[in-house]
């Protein structure tokens, strides 16, 4: 599995290259204009047969070091209509991976789910789509693959801050914070990644 991750982390981003598109470009789904906030797709990209979803956005500040923008990943809650966000993924103008980041959960309006239980859920994350948006699908997909590990320490980080930022008060209260917001973040590199997966000499 990881290796076919590895394969398509690095022949996705190529392909769209040699058609002159970067992922970054391909994420907007054919928009005319990247305008802040709005969600490329409009009503987010879902996979119904696998309970996950994505939407590609950016604010008119960014939360790091060249970033041009974000995929905002999420699974589906046990409640209809409730979802679990899994995990940020911040690219360059380039559409090359920056870092992975978690955010409160009055940000995306999620269902909280605490880290052991979405962590159970990292190996068997799929995503697929049709159309313009298979690519960046199946590319998110193997990203979250190859980083899994990374996800969910940033994932047991993100309870760690939550708890620090408890003060005596309910999971309710804190997660409605306004004041807290970016929770936890890990610098990514997919060169030394796959270097890591590389066999021995």
């Amino acid at each position: 599995m990881l290796a076919e991750a590895a394969l398509d982390a690095v022949r996705i981003p190529l392909r769209q290259a040699q058609r002159g598109r970067s992922m970054a470009q391909l994420a907007l789904c054919g928009a005319a204009r990247f305008e802040h906030w709005r969600h490329y797709p409009a009503a987010d990209a879902r996979d119904a047969r696998h309970g996950s979803q994505f939407y590609f956005h950016a604010h008119p500040q960014a939360r790091g070091p060249g970033e041009h923008g974000h995929f905002h990943l999420f699974l589906r809650g046990a409640t209809p209509g409730s979802y679990h966000h899994l995990a940020a993924l911040a690219i360059d103008a380039l559409g090359q991976p920056l870092r992975w980041f978690s955010t409160n959960a009055w940000v995306t309006g999620e269902q909280w789910l605490a880290a052991p239980a979405l962590c159970e859920l990292l190996p068997r994350y799929t995503l697929v789509q049709h159309g313009r948006l298979a690519p960046v699908a199946r590319w998110l997909q193997a990203l979250v693959r190859l980083h899994a590990e990374e996800i969910a320490r940033l994932l047991r980080r993100r309870d760690a801050a939550l708890r620090r930022a408890a003060g005596g008060r309910g999971l309710d209260a804190v997660l409605q914070d306004r004041g807290l917001e970016l929770l936890s973040q890990c610098e990514i590199s997919l060169a030394r990644r796959l270097q890591a997966l590389a066999p021995s000499p």
